[in-house]
């Protein structure tokens, strides 16, 4: 008969029936009580925060924290897939477990022992706890989210509801189903604080939250409802505002990537609006570097901003990727062709964020220029695209 190893009905094969692992540990059996579980959970975490927070605030000294059983959320994605590779290798003790609805489409060649992916919805709540004690994990990043504004404003609700729903069902199953969080990174955007006017001084992590689109707003509130978790349940959090981040593995639909598509493709570039908005970028590398000693050095209940100095229009940007294809390409230099579309309902001109209080505690700036980024990134749009086009010829017989 199977057995009940953490006294609330999950049992042995259950690893074999969620796929999530061939075997389990039991170290030893208790039976599932809510008021003692909660009581002893928020305990050990208020404990926890502040000998962090005492540590971090001790002179000259800084404790760099190392999970040891690292939950991703949405490593599929954009910057969830960067930093798993960026990590693996300088965390070598750390096993992480990637979590996310979509297929695992970058096939890593890590060792089984050290790197688990598991196909499923975060906001299947039971099969999250099950994961969360199945593998002891110490620490979350949560990545996964609707990011896309234009997508936000074609399903408003769909948006908000995924987002908002996702971490909340996260945040259920670290606090009130399981009590080993020492580290829950969340990873939010600058576009919380709203578009920045001119002359305006940049908004710091004191700032106003004031989003003016659905996306922006979904992400307000997941940060409200991160907030409330932590004063009630005392999660161990830290957060991170980030610029624009570009780089290898972007989806299509995203303006880097979809304009390289259509460099190679010769084909015309649609802007919104004037074609003057503005962004400040910063290549994923960098934030994934950001990312990491956020996770090793961040203050306990603080929020960092993650950003550059660069700032470039949406214009300029499509020039230079313009330019960078047809040289790569070996093609001779010509114009781009643009076609102005319609606005969004509301189109922020631009993002303008200090990151001093990241600067200053943590040593961590973007190193890459915009334009070595941007080269690297064409550079492996085309090799996939190469790569796409070979295989369908091979396909075609």
């Amino acid at each position: 008969m199977a057995r009940d190893i953490y006294g609330f009905g999950w049992h042995q094969n259950s690893a074999m029936k969620y796929g999530c692992a061939k075997s389990v540990r039991v170290s030893r059996r208790f039976e599932y009580n809510p008021e003692w579980f909660h009581s002893i959970n928020i305990v050990r975490k208020t404990l926890l925060i502040h000998a962090s927070n005492v540590r971090n605030k001790a002179a000259n000294i800084s404790m760099k924290f190392t999970p040891k059983n690292l939950l991703i959320t949405g490593g599929v994605g954009f910057i969830g897939s960067n930093f798993i590779n960026y990590v693996y290798n300088k965390w070598p003790s750390c096993r992480i477990i990637n979590i996310d609805k979509d297929d695992d489409k970058f096939g890593y060649s890590f060792d089984e022992e050290r790197y688990v992916f598991i196909k499923n919805d975060i906001q299947n709540i039971k099969i999250l706890t099950h994961i969360l004690h199945l593998y002891q994990i110490d620490a979350v990043i949560h990545f996964a989210a609707i990011t896309h504004v234009d997508e936000s404003y074609a399903n408003r609700i769909g948006t908000i509801t995924e987002n908002i729903v996702s971490t909340s069902q996260l945040l259920e199953a670290v606090t009130i189903h399981y009590n080993g969080i020492e580290r829950f990174v969340h990873i939010s955007t600058d576009e919380v604080y709203g578009d920045s006017q001119e002359n305006e001084d940049r908004k710091d992590e004191k700032s106003n939250l004031n989003p003016t689109n659905p996306y922006a707003a979904s992400k307000a509130s997941c940060e409200l409802i991160l907030q409330a978790y932590s004063h009630s349940y005392k999660l161990p959090f830290v957060m991170v505002r980030m610029n624009n981040v570009y780089g290898p593995r972007q989806q299509l639909s995203k303006l880097i990537p979809k304009f390289i598509n259509i460099a190679m493709k010769n084909g015309e570039y649609p802007l919104m609006g004037d074609g003057l908005h503005s962004r400040s970028w910063m290549f994923v590398d960098d934030c994934c570097e950001g990312i990491k000693r956020v996770m090793e050095s961040g203050r306990l209940g603080e929020i960092y901003n993650l950003g550059t100095d660069f700032e470039i229009s949406n214009y300029d940007v499509t020039i230079q990727i313009h330019q960078l294809v047809s040289k790569l390409l070996n093609r001779d230099s010509t114009s781009a062709n643009f076609c102005f579309i319609a606005d969004r309902p509301y189109h922020d001109r631009r993002y303008l964020i200090n990151f001093n209080k990241v600067e200053t505690e943590m040593n961590w700036k973007c190193t890459t220029d915009f334009r070595d980024g941007l080269y690297k990134t064409i550079q492996y749009y085309i090799n996939d695209y190469e790569r796409i086009e070979k295989f369908a010829k091979l396909k075609q017989g």
